[in-house]
């Protein structure tokens, strides 16, 4: 089990996408941008990268409100999020980040019922901006509940395996 407290460092430098701050699932947690033309070839092929295969779901189960119309960026990026941490981060939208910089503590907040980083790595579309993520919970906004189903159910941004990408350091 994680130590609580311990801190949580940024594995790739960046920009942050979302500061989420207490919001149910995740807690307090960070999302932070890494655009692909800034890792190089072999990492981008070692982490099976390929172009998108098919188009977003439209056919979901979970309650799904269209709220904001969105406009990508040209390109692709990395996105890390860090959640689940023990104080809400203090960084703001688009701040920059640099590889192994302290971005908070490992805590417990949000859906955690013990002290752990949630570390969930995704391919999506350039320049990503959320202002909040959330659902599951009476008290989450519809923006909040149309941000977490772009960012998790509705195909836009894809899981890659985060021990692929923490595999790499030593390359």
């Amino acid at each position: 089990m994680a130590v609580a407290g311990r801190p949580v460092q940024a594995v790739l430098g960046g920009k942050i996408a979302a500061v989420i701050k207490d919001r149910f699932p995740y807690g307090n947690a960070l999302l932070l941008e890494t655009p692909l033309d800034g890792l190089s070839k072999d990492w981008i092929a070692a982490l099976g990268l390929t172009e998108p295969t098919s188009t977003p779901r439209s056919n979901l189960t979970l309650t799904c409100p269209e709220v904001v119309q969105r406009k990508w960026q040209e390109g692709r990026s990395l996105y890390l999020l860090y959640a689940h941490m023990q104080q809400a981060p203090e960084f703001q939208l688009d701040e920059s980040v640099d590889c192994g910089q302290r971005i908070g503590n490992v805590g417990e907040s949000g859906n955690a019922l013990n002290p752990h980083l949630h570390l969930e790595v995704r391919l999506g579309p350039a320049g990503a901006r959320f202002s909040s993520l959330a659902h599951y919970d009476n008290s989450a906004t519809l923006e909040e509940m149309d941000n977490y189903c772009t960012w998790r159910v509705r195909g836009n941004f894809r899981l890659v395996d985060p021990m692929r990408l923490l595999g790499l350091s030593e390359r």
